[in-house]
């Protein structure tokens, strides 16, 4: 069996990119920098509105834990993705690119549409995303292979894998293989949303399969109710081997096993920030399945961060072992 760093499982999804003015938002009552599920008339709707607007819409492959591992594989990694298309011009599209990008495409296909997010960038980067889930909430067990969980490092999942039955029914089936192979499991809160709607669920996964946990600063208060950054690392430290909690511009902290690491903030120009959290979890997941230091892991993570939060779409567009020679002295 082909080993693997890290296999992600979560919503393929087709990314729909569209750069508008704050106004779009507020004529249309959307709320911003948050993820909004809708329906695909929604989304038609949306689509029609920029249109009439004269507001371009660029696309690519993606969805935020084929996003992570697309931009571990940029990196030199070997990583191989799950989750379920349909049986469309999208979902054939979206496999194809994903092995393009260097990812093993394990993917599940049932009779319905591909899910699409339409994510919305406003001036200041920030992303508000309009997200239809498609076939991907049909993800079922059998949709996720127990060889490639006990053939990897980590196996990699998201918060928005926690909105259907069967989706649920699917993580838990994961997380116990992972369990009886000593694979290590990563969590993504996602999104303050993603927290709102699953916190209970969130917290027992926590505390009882995940070693290392990815969340930005407001994803982590809404979890514990409070607001005290340094609270907030204590207490998942208490619950996880490793914590990652990025601080926006203000960089990141990083927890693991009793020792607590401050990773810079970077100066930036910011044109997109979609993207950048799943860039900073492929960047120290990298890291960490490399044998290098959390310190180190963090650096890697927000400088592929801080390269997509420079360019429009949610990876980065360059060579990623440059990238990190040129900019940290780090040889991949």
């Amino acid at each position: 069996m082909e080993k693997f760093d890290v296999y992600g499982v979560c919503n393929p999804l087709i990314d729909l990119l569209s750069h508008i003015p704050d106004s779009f938002l507020k004529k249309r009552g959307i709320e911003k920098n948050i993820m909004h599920l809708i329906s695909i008339a929604e989304q038609q709707e949306l689509l029609l509105a920029l249109a009439a607007e004269h507001l371009s819409v660029e696309f690519a492959a993606g969805g935020s834990g084929a996003n992570s591992m697309i931009g571990i594989a940029q990196l030199g990694g070997r990583t191989a993705f799950s989750g379920k298309i349909g049986r469309d011009e999208h979902g054939k599209i979206y496999r194809e690119k994903l092995e393009d990008l260097g990812v093993s495409a394990r993917l599940g296909e049932g009779d319905g549409s591909t899910g699409s997010s339409l994510v919305l960038v406003s001036d200041d980067g920030a992303r508000t995303m309009n997200t239809y889930l498609g076939m991907s909430q049909e993800l079922q067990a059998p949709d996720i292979d127990p060889e490639i969980i006990k053939s990897s490092k980590y196996l990699y999942l998201t918060g928005y894998l926690w909105d259907t039955e069967s989706q649920k029914k699917a993580v838990r089936t994961a997380l116990d293989e992972a369990k009886k192979s000593n694979t290590k499991v990563a969590l993504s809160l996602s999104d303050p949303f993603c927290v709102t709607r699953h916190k209970a669920d969130f917290k027992n996964l926590l505390q009882g399969y995940v070693s290392m946990v990815f969340c930005n600063q407001e994803e982590a208060f809404t979890l514990l109710d409070i607001n005290v950054t340094q609270e907030a690392v204590e207490i998942l430290s208490k619950w996880t081997e490793t914590v990652v909690l990025t601080l926006g511009a203000n960089g990141a902290l990083i927890s693991h096993i009793g020792q607590t690491y401050y990773i810079d903030p970077l100066a930036i120009s910011v044109e997109d920030t979609t993207g950048a959290g799943d860039a900073f979890s492929a960047g120290f997941l990298y890291g960490m399945t490399h044998n290098l230091s959390p310190l180190d892991s963090g650096r890697i993570g927000a400088t592929l961060a801080g390269a997509v939060i420079e360019q429009t779409g949610p990876r980065y567009q360059g060579h990623a072992h440059t990238l990190i020679r040129e900019r940290l002295g780090i040889m991949l």
